[in-house]
């Protein structure tokens, strides 16, 4: 079969809805408290934002991490509160899969905030591809496996903002939200990769 879809048919589906818990996180003290609950998951959906640079040349460090466990999404406001002891901890935990989209970048980005070992990161892109998939990125995995398409209307908004807006912390609760469905879903139809 060929997992394919055209980028003209990708208005054709329903946008999806998230309808989770978003907590923002701009303390170290809530940091503390949260990264003491998702570390009891196993699977944990990982993104990153960065506020776009129109320049050639210019780049910004990270400004925010979002990590998910089931239907709770935690935005970590990295400008904020820095790359903390205990979020590394979680980003370098062997027994915790961290999934993502297109990961190289994220990781990158966060260790020239802090050096860290990554461990347990998996990247839906490199799997999909590896199951025959001809397109692959969050918009086209989420449509071809979960049957919704995600709005990237926020994706180049100012994440360094002194104040996300409603739209931004729904835009990056989704990015983080949709990866362990995603890749349930990739193990339930390829089982045979995972074996």
């Amino acid at each position: 079969m060929d997992y394919y879809i055209h980028k003209e048919d990708v208005s054709n589906y329903p946008l999806i809805v998230f309808n989770g818990v978003i907590h923002l996180i701009e303390t170290k003290k809530d940091v503390i408290k949260y990264c003491e609950i998702i570390s009891q998951s196993d699977v944990v959906g990982f993104d990153t934002e960065t506020k776009p640079a129109f320049q050639k040349g210019v780049s910004y460090s990270i400004s925010l991490l979002q990590l998910s466990v089931r239907d709770s999404v935690f935005l970590f406001r990295i400008d904020k509160v820095g790359l903390m002891k205990e979020i590394v901890d979680i980003l370098s935990n062997p027994n915790i899969e961290k999934v993502g989209i297109d990961i190289k970048n994220d990781i990158s980005g966060l260790k020239k905030i802090k050096l860290f070992e990554p461990y347990n990161f998996i990247d839906l892109n490199s799997l999909a591809l590896k199951c025959g998939f001809k397109s692959i990125g969050a918009v086209k995995l989420s449509i071809m496996l979960l049957g919704y398409r995600i709005s990237k209307t926020q994706r180049l908004s100012d994440w360094s903002s002194n104040q996300l807006t409603d739209s931004q912390k729904k835009y990056a609760a989704i990015d983080a939200w949709i990866c362990p469905k995603i890749l349930d879903v990739l193990r339930k139809k390829f089982r045979s990769y995972f074996e």
